[in-house]
């Protein structure tokens, strides 16, 4: 192994707290399409960790794409034991983003497996893919994987270990798995199947590993609900994560381990977690400081925002999502501006050192009364604190009531962008904005709704992707969504 990634490898391990080092008969490869540092940041990644490890004759190890800089070409190195991320019996992938889809071909490669299933053999191990894209939409990923699975890991890991004991050989394991909760088979099925959903019995999930060099540093991350009540039609939280399940204060607050001196909790609708204050109180009397990502503006009132300060939060965080009211309604967000001017009066009155507004453009029936209702509450929110506006196009999404909405196109959000850029510059540096490409958007959003073709035309960008080299690969396999044309689509509009 190259000095340089031995020393990297051994500089995080003993950064870490909670690692498992085991030895067993059957071998995961746990492997994450990104760096270590976000892998170390996802609940979903350390809970799959944890699970395989408590099989008895399963020891699951994991891998990073970002050490293939570093790795001898196909022998992407495990942290655990070092052994190639190859050799495994299981080679388990967890993705979160659409953008990572040609990084899971690049991982692959990496660890000496061709990516496509139609190029493996039984001596190969077998592929699995799971995580928050696998709910969002599985078919790009269907090329690349022997199974997909979909929905709550609590659920699909420990039945899917016992179909692996019993099981002779890879058709084997796939006839007992075929038809359960979660499991979709790329070769079998022509549909997803129904998600794998975990009571509220076997949650909460939090981490096995604390590491320094994660993206939350030395943060003991625990989740104290999944799902979410709310009705916005944009998210994916209600579909991804199943129906709201509320963990009691007592047994969040027994899952942090003495020793921790940051939690981070974690859920989709934290703001409407009924203990959240409970479990705040109880962590800051304990002298462990606490973080949210954020807070929804019609929930949080002074007490809960006074925790989160003295918890150590320094940027107050809300989203608006829709630039209008009207927009804001069409989207069922329940967020008005008087919600959003409450928050900021609280961040001021509190001393937030920042202020954060998430806010998307290029929704359905968008117009430029829309943009400007933005810009001008914008100059309202800047008047009581200095704020950073985080702005993201809209991308429509599988398993959403938007699914069928045209993807607005990069001319135009990009011309949007400038607007809002231009006409809130004056206001620096009481107002930061902070912009996501557009021709990016439009490569999510070909992915979010794309078929195994999109797949395919990934595996022709293993080498580079650009907006332009994907809109070629696109072409070379044939994609053409109207929908999802990069410069728009003169369509009906479909909103649910």
């Amino acid at each position: 192994m190259d000095r340089r990634l031995r020393r990297r490898i051994q500089d995080r391990l003993e950064g870490e707290r909670g690692t498992i080092y085991k030895d067993a008969p059957l071998r995961v490869t746990l492997a994450y399409p990104n760096t270590y540092a976000v892998a170390m940041a996802s609940l979903g990644f350390q809970t799959v960790y944890r699970l395989f490890n408590e099989e008895p004759d399963f020891a699951c190890e994991r891998a990073f794409l970002e050490d293939a800089d570093l790795a001898a070409p196909g022998r992407l190195p495990t942290y655990e034991s070092g052994r190639a991320a190859g050799n495994a019996h299981i080679f388990a992938i967890s993705v979160a983003f659409e953008l990572d889809l040609v990084n899971i071909v690049r991982l692959l490669r990496a660890a000496g497996l061709e990516p496509l299933r139609s190029e493996r053999d039984e001596s190969d191990p077998l592929v699995v893919i799971g995580g928050p894209l696998t709910s969002s939409n599985p078919w790009p990923l269907a090329p690349f994987a022997d199974v997909i699975l979909i929905g709550d890991g609590e659920e699909t890991v420990p039945w899917m270990a016992e179909a692996y004991r019993q099981a002779e050989d890879k058709a084997a394991f796939l006839d007992l798995v075929e038809g359960a909760p979660g499991v979709f088979l790329p070769d079998r099925d022509e549909r997803e199947p129904r998600w794998a959903t975990a009571p509220v019995e076997k949650l909460p999930v939090y981490s096995q590993i604390i590491s320094r060099h994660s993206e939350f540093p030395g943060v003991f991350l625990i989740e104290a609900e999944r799902g979410c009540p709310r009705p916005c039609t944009f998210c994916l939280a209600r579909v991804m994560y199943g129906p709201t399940r509320n963990v009691t204060a007592e047994r969040v607050l027994a899952a942090v381990p003495e020793g921790v001196e940051k939690v981070g909790l974690v859920g989709a609708a934290l703001s409407d977690y009924p203990f959240v204050k409970q479990v705040g109180h109880a962590l800051l009397e304990r002298g462990i400081r606490l973080s949210v990502s954020s807070v929804r503006a019609d929930r949080v009132d002074r007490e809960l925002a006074e925790i989160l300060k003295a918890g150590g939060l320094r940027t107050f965080t809300v989203a608006a999502d829709g630039p209008s009211q009207r927009l804001r309604d069409l989207l069922k967000k329940q967020i008005s501006e008087e919600h959003l001017l409450g928050a900021a009066e609280l961040a001021r009155e509190l001393g937030f050192k920042g202020f954060k507004l998430y806010q998307m453009i290029g929704l359905p029936t968008e117009s430029d009364e829309d943009i400007t209702e933005m810009i001008e509450f914008i100059k309202r929110l800047a008047q009581i604190t200095p704020l950073t506006l985080g702005v993201s196009p809209f991308v429509p999404k599988r398993n959403t009531p938007h699914f069928g909405d045209v993807f607005a196109g990069v001319r135009q959000i990009d011309a949007r962008l400038k607007r809002i850029q231009k006409e809130l510059r004056r206001l620096r540096p009481r107002v930061e904005v902070r912009s996501t490409s557009a021709k990016w958007a439009w490569i999510e959003a070909v992915i979010a709704r794309g078929g195994p073709e999109v797949g395919h035309a990934a595996l022709l960008l293993e080498e580079g992707e650009s907006y332009p080299r994907w809109k070629k690969a696109l072409a070379e396999v044939g994609w053409d969504n109207p929908l999802t044309r990069p410069e728009g689509a003169s369509l009906p509009l479909v909103v649910g």
